[in-house]
């Protein structure tokens, strides 16, 4: 590990790419482990608003917000979204709006939903009624995700037509407001590559991207059975399985005509902290290089690079995500 460590990092491989449409999203941090859990905090982290002026201080220009909404709606008709929720996602939007940064409004972990979509579709469709009316009159920098990670019985043609009926929707109330669809295939490259987008000027598309995963999540504590510690990155094939990768999706989005989002991407925090760097610093210039905007998995938790109890960055991951590149 020690001589990997010390060798110059291999020069990545790029092709020149067309500018994708403009979208509002540059640099994001997401807020991973709060409004997620199916109680905020019951995961060790609770969003506060020196978090927020941090991000933007750093120079990021968006958060992602990933909120379990699906644990605070009633499960009969009208399926109404919990006001208390509704409450504490507007403070947070109240603060990023303050701050100056965009904020996306990512309805996540809805599991009842891959596993049952003939049942839950209706609950996911009134979720969103529901958000798009009460944002309607939001700035412009409020951003909705229609749905992290769609899987198991939300396949690639469910997840597109879904994609499709709620964006229907929403454009009733919004109809410039810039949305992110749902990527099947857990949110895959593959996934992405296999959707069939809908059409509309305002919609972003894109992918999370950990691979290779038993590097990115090397001995996990919140797995049953991660991937064994040990694993190092960093050779000239693993630059080059990251390009081609990259180079792939960067192909699909000229060919859709689509701006590209990396909706999430991080190294779990207890991998050696020069390989995590090494590996996130990669990523990052691999997605700017080609045009797509990012978002760093996550802020605070298990992938962070914020440390809770210093209030400080941790610095090869802040450097990492915004330093020039090297």
């Amino acid at each position: 590990m020690l001589a990997l460590l010390a060798m110059p990092a291999p020069k990545l491989k790029t092709e020149p790419v067309a500018a994708a449409p403009h979208s509002p999203i540059q640099r994001c941090m997401g807020m991973g482990g709060a409004l997620e859990a199916p109680v905020e905090g019951a995961w060790g982290y609770t969003v506060r608003r020196p978090d927020i002026e941090a991000i933007a201080r750093a120079g990021f220009d968006t958060i992602r917000l990933p909120v379990r909404v699906s644990a605070h709606t009633g499960t009969a008709p009208p399926y109404a979204i919990s006001p208390d929720l509704l409450a504490r996602m507007d403070q947070i939007v109240g603060w990023a709006i303050e701050n100056h940064l965009n904020i996306i409004i990512d309805v996540h972990h809805f599991e009842s939903l891959m596993t049952d979509p003939d049942n839950q579709l209706p609950r996911l469709d009134a979720i969103w009624d529901q958000l798009a009316a009460h944002y309607a009159h939001a700035p412009d920098n409020v951003i909705f995700e229609l749905l992290n990670e769609p899987s198991d019985k939300m396949t690639v043609r469910r997840t597109g037509a879904t994609n499709a009926e709620l964006l229907h929707r929403i454009r009733q109330t919004n109809p410039n407001r810039w949305v992110i669809l749902g990527t099947p295939l857990w949110g895959t490259l593959d996934g992405m590559l296999r959707l069939n987008p809908a059409s509309d000027p305002y919609v972003i598309t894109g992918f999370h991207y950990y691979s290779p995963f038993e590097f990115t999540h090397q001995g996990a504590s919140w797995m049953d059975d991660p991937p064994p510690k040990g694993a190092v990155w960093g050779s000239q094939a693993d630059y080059d399985t990251l390009a081609h990768d990259f180079d792939k999706a960067a192909a699909w989005g000229r060919d859709t005509g689509l701006p590209l989002f990396i909706g999430e991407f991080g190294v779990d925090r207890d991998v050696d902290p020069a390989l995590r760097a090494r590996w996130t610093r990669a990523v990052r210039t691999a997605a700017e290089s080609r045009d797509m905007s990012w978002c760093y998995w996550d802020w605070a938790t298990s992938f962070g690079a914020w440390n809770q109890s210093s209030g400080t960055w941790i610095e090869p991951m802040r450097s990492a995500l915004l330093d020039k590149s090297q």
